[in-house]
């Protein structure tokens, strides 16, 4: 379950898909090491289920699985912060081709600015996506390492299992709203649904002949 959480995001972090349909060296590397560090802790916590509390074996591994956790909550949020840079200087260079094209031309066709200005909003709308969703994977990670926690500290030895559900119900919360954010429909700068009005009309057009 942690490896494809964490390989969901990283994808979805770096613009792959539709966005971007391809993966930079230093995305796959990022994605190779975080595979790698989720082998160690599935090691891990393997051996913390043969093992009992107190002994050192069990105490070198916990520290192992805490550790590596960490690692992959912080390799995770790196993907994201390139796009959202890549993003940022995007929408500074179309600002700037603007306004030099509205210095150099007093009168401009319209028809001719109309996709620019397009495009120039799109890219805005995936900037602010891409930063909520920054915001999002943050609260999400703060929220099940620590605050989670420090929850199950107030919490007696017949109340464990609370920590264990307020965690699964902070996971599904993040699915859900990540998938609403993300979700296919007409006019997502993430997904962007092509119309194909001309060939469905075309299409009926000929199955009617026939």
């Amino acid at each position: 379950k942690g490896t494809f959480m964490f390989t969901v995001i990283l994808l979805i972090g770096s613009g792959w898909s539709l966005v971007k349909p391809f993966l930079n060296d230093r995305e796959k590397k990022i994605i190779w090491m975080v595979l790698v560090l989720q082998v160690i802790d599935n090691i891990a916590v393997v051996i913390l289920t043969q093992e009992k509390e107190g002994e050192k074996l069990y105490d070198d591994w916990s520290a192992v699985l805490h550790f590596v956790d960490i690692l992959c909550c912080c390799a995770v949020l790196i993907p994201i912060v390139w796009q959202v840079n890549s993003l940022e200087k995007s929408v500074e260079a179309e600002h700037t081709d603007s306004i030099e094209e509205g210095k150099s031309n007093a009168v401009t066709n319209v028809e001719s600015e109309a996709p620019a200005t397009v495009e120039a909003a799109r890219t805005l709308r995936k900037l602010k996506q891409f930063r909520s969703f920054y915001l999002l994977v943050v609260v999400y990670i703060y929220f099940t390492r620590i605050a989670v926690y420090l929850f199950a500290t107030f919490l007696g030895f017949r109340q464990t299992w609370l920590r264990y559900f307020v965690t699964e119900l902070g996971t599904l919360a993040f699915y859900a709203v990540i998938g609403f954010l993300f979700r296919p429909m007409d006019g997502n700068p993430y997904l962007n649904v092509e119309r194909q009005d001309t060939d469905l009309h075309s299409v009926e057009i000929e199955f009617e002949t026939r």
